[in-house]
């Protein structure tokens, strides 16, 4: 049958125009079409265009899209609509705003309808280029095995293989490198060598048992212990009073065969039993749960000879699944208190310090529920320096067999969590459980009378996005002590002028003018000299306010003495994350952390949903004391006009001693870079360039050590995801 459309046939390598071609299809609307380039707005989250005439002949083909939006991040697609098939195939351009994205396009049968998706979200936008190039197979394989190697990812030599690779690299996930990849290629690697230490480690294992734990699952449990490398060690059942008699049968004929494995029971008194265990013994909870890593014990090792000091350790540990394969890896943060205090991602299998926590405290609390998270904070009110004593060990040492993670262990949490900040002194802090995410919302008083909050916003023109700003602050906060200090620098627009002036009529608003080329730091540090309030509020004039009680969730953790920066949850105008935190590292500079996740996803360990501390957060909102800001020298004017300015006031901040922290319960738009563009000439690259070659210099950000992101996730992306030894240095502790 022949086709209603004309074939396409583009010469190898000549520029193809697909622009006059377009057709509004659906939730697409144009307003006008000036030198070629279309002017229109789309209406819905599924809007796109059709390609009149649009059957390409069979080959490979590189597009070209410069669009400018609105938005900063569009998700563009093509969409290929193959003869004689119900579905299509959605290919995945992100695009961001005023700069030329491009990607290869495969027609595998040719005659396949082609339609373009400009953005998934209402937005204003511009095609300023979309261009179709036909190129040849040489060029393609070599173009797929160049995108995939930046990000160090595995090229395979089947050309199916690498072009679904390549492909899956547009997605917002990216590509998802194989956990057991990581297991064969990586993880033998960083194991440390047998130790023969006259020096020996005692090791005393728990086994706390109750009537919920399988045979099955004991009996793995203690056959890992039996395989371990290292062999000064000794096991102690305990045993809860509803245990099974086949269980206790079985455990009587382990323990009479095995002179290392001994039981506890009401039997036997407390005292009796303390006296067996050595003064200097090492007492690792390991629940029949999970299996050991062979070299567990050896990697224990390792670390207490080399910090004696510590005092709690905790390990990365993975899943097995129904077929015994390993996957779904934790690989954990080092010790962030206030990720704890959401949720414990510590877990179960621990290792404390001789003396750190008496056996008659963990023979009392085992039999109940949550019993682990209240034996870490009871070992928590003992530990006086918690960054240096406590020890996170990044390898996966424990393999769960089985998940503990439930509402009545996530509702008995909440309870140990308000008897413990009751006991060090914070009784006025709420803990409140948030079932369907899992977590506990922390949330920490104000003083009686509010702070005065001074808010920031530095701002050039670009009247509708201050507009929008401050009102949303004013209409939609519910924290009533604040001042909003607007910063105009250099504003020409009529209607901008006319805007400020009519601001200073309300009491809490002044406009201050800075008359100086834009300095996104000397502009703060000059607002900074002008305020009246002991909080500072750093805040982009393109932030739009989302949750009413942001501003008493952020001031209510900057008040806090031992936190420095807050900052808080940003999403793009479509609904995707563009802040949760900062990561060092990512892209041998800094990245932000969960980037495009989607709104209500809970992201790696649900750490999306969970307030827990950063190396840094984005000036884009920030809270934070006056007196430290003055402490640390505020914005470096000299370095940073621009580019990464926060991130090297966070990390200053960090360094005086102060944790900086993020909250999920501080919601709000950030339509980034509207108001400022984007650097796409050659002098803000310049710029650009070297501001992150003095973010590298000072702080060393190409070798990616953040205590708060693990060495074995990925430093190309921004989502979490499987690492494949990007970084050849992953320290055995931190």
């Amino acid at each position: 049958m022949e086709s209603k459309h004309l074939r396409i046939t583009v010469p190898h390598f000549t520029r193809y125009d697909l622009r006059p071609l377009l057709r509004p299809l659906q939730g697409i609307k144009i307003n006008k079409s000036i030198d070629g380039c279309i002017i229109g707005k789309s209406t819905s989250r599924q809007s796109k265009f059709s390609i009149t005439n649009g059957e390409f002949s069979r080959g490979w083909y590189m597009v070209e899209v410069l669009i400018e939006s609105d938005h900063s991040y569009l998700d563009s697609s093509f969409i290929l609509q193959h003869q004689g098939r119900r579905r299509s195939q959605y290919l995945r351009l992100p695009v961001r705003n005023g700069r030329i994205s491009k990607r290869l396009l495969w027609f595998a049968r040719g005659g396949e309808e082609l339609q373009f998706s400009p953005a998934q979200t209402e937005c204003k936008f511009t095609i300023r280029q979309l261009t179709l190039v036909r190129v040849s197979l040489l060029f393609a394989r070599d173009r797929m095995r160049s995108r995939l190697k930046r990000r160090q990812l595995q090229v395979p030599f089947r050309l199916t293989n690498r072009w679904a690779c390549y492909d899956a690299t547009f997605r917002p996930a990216g590509v998802r490198v194989s956990y057991r990849d990581w297991v064969n290629k990586i993880e033998p690697t960083f194991w440390p060598d047998s130790l023969d230490s006259s020096d020996k480690v005692k090791f005393l294992l728990l086994m706390p048992i109750n009537k919920s734990d399988s045979l099955d699952s004991i009996r793995s449990t203690i056959d890992s212990i039996l395989d371990q490398d290292y062999k000064t060690w000794k096991l102690f059942i305990l045993l809860s009073d509803d245990i099974k008699r086949d269980t206790f049968n079985v455990l009587d004929e382990i323990v009479s065969v095995n002179n290392q494995i001994k039981w506890f029971d009401k039997s036997i008194s407390i005292n009796q039993f303390s006296n067996l265990i050595s003064f200097d013994t090492y007492q690792l909870l390991c629940p029949p749960r999970a299996s050991l890593a062979s070299k567990a014990l050896t990697c224990l090792l390792y670390v207490l000879q080399s910090k004696p000091h510590a005092k709690l350790i905790y390990a990365d540990e993975d899943f097995l699944n129904e077929a015994g394969k390993r996957c779904l890896p934790d690989f954990k943060p080092a010790w962030n208190p206030d990720l704890f205090f959401s949720r414990n991602y510590i877990g179960e299998f621990v290792l404390f310090a001789p003396g750190l926590v008496e056996f008659s405290e963990i023979y009392k609390l085992f039999s109940e529920e949550a019993w682990d998270y209240s034996l870490f904070l009871l070992a928590l009110r003992k530990i006086k320096k918690p960054q240096r004593e406590i020890i996170h060990v990044p390898r996966v040492l424990f393999h769960r067999q089985k998940s503990f993670d439930n509402t009545s262990y996530l509702q008995k949490s909440q309870h140990i969590l308000k008897a413990y900040l009751n006991d060090v002194g914070r009784r006025n802090v709420e803990v409140k459980a948030i079932k369907n995410h899992k977590v506990l919302k922390v949330r920490w008083p104000l003083q009686k009378e509010e702070p005065l909050v001074s808010l920031l916003i530095p701002t050039r023109d670009m009247l509708s996005i201050l507009r929008q700003c401050i009102e949303s602050i004013v209409c939609r906060t519910i924290y009533r002590n604040y001042e909003i200090l607007v910063l105009d620098n250099q504003s020409v627009d009529p209607k901008t002028l006319k805007y400020l002036s009519a601001l200073k009529r309300y009491p809490n608003v002044r406009v201050l003018k800075y008359d100086a080329p834009f300095n996104y730091s000397a502009i703060n540090n000059f607002g900074v000299q002008h305020v009246r309030g002991d909080i500072i509020g750093l805040i982009n004039n393109d932030i739009e306010v989302i949750s009413p009680d942001w501003l008493n969730e952020m001031v209510s953790h900057a008040l806090r003495p031992d936190i420095g920066c807050v900052g808080a949850k940003l999403y793009y105008g479509d609904g995707r994350i563009q802040h949760a935190g900062v990561v060092i590292g990512l892209g041998r500079l800094a990245g932000h952390a969960h980037k495009f996740y989607h709104r209500h996803e809970e992201g790696y360990m649900n750490r999306l949903m969970c307030t827990q501390n950063f190396s840094a957060v984005t000036a884009a909102c920030l809270v934070v004391r006056k007196s430290i800001y003055e402490t640390v020298g505020g914005l470096d004017e000299e370095h940073f006009e621009v580019a990464f300015n926060d991130v090297d006031f966070c990390l200053k901040v960090k360094e005086a001693g102060y944790r900086n922290l993020w909250t999920p319960w501080a919601e709000m738009y950030h339509h980034e870079s509207i108001s400022r563009g984007i650097d796409n000439t050659p002098t803000k690259r310049a710029r650009f360039d070297r501001e992150a070659m003095s973010l590298k210099t000072r702080w060393s950000t190409d070798e990616g050590k953040d205590p708060y992101y693990s060495p074995f996730l990925t430093h190309t992306r921004e989502d979490f995801s499987l690492g494949l030894n990007e970084r050849t240095k992953a320290p055995l502790w931190r």
